[in-house]
């Protein structure tokens, strides 16, 4: 995933700096969601719900992609 588009779908459900740096570990670095949590100083919840927005996201996108004018 470029970092372009990691940034554009951060920024349409409106993730905050450190919720979406602890999502750029998940998804780009492979780190686990406690590990994220953990190095960004946050909650496991607060990680756990940012990345399942994040996901949610990426699947409507993908979803609703082709049907989305151009």
């Amino acid at each position: 995933m470029r970092l372009e588009l990691f940034t554009q779908v951060a920024d349409l459900i409106g993730l905050k700096k450190r919720s979406r740096e602890a999502v750029w570990l998940i998804e780009i670095e492979g780190m686990t969601c406690s590990g994220a949590a953990r190095q960004m100083d946050l909650s496991v919840s607060t990680v756990s719900r940012a990345h399942a927005r994040y996901r949610r996201a990426v699947l409507a996108i993908n979803t609703l992609g082709p049907h989305l004018p151009m």
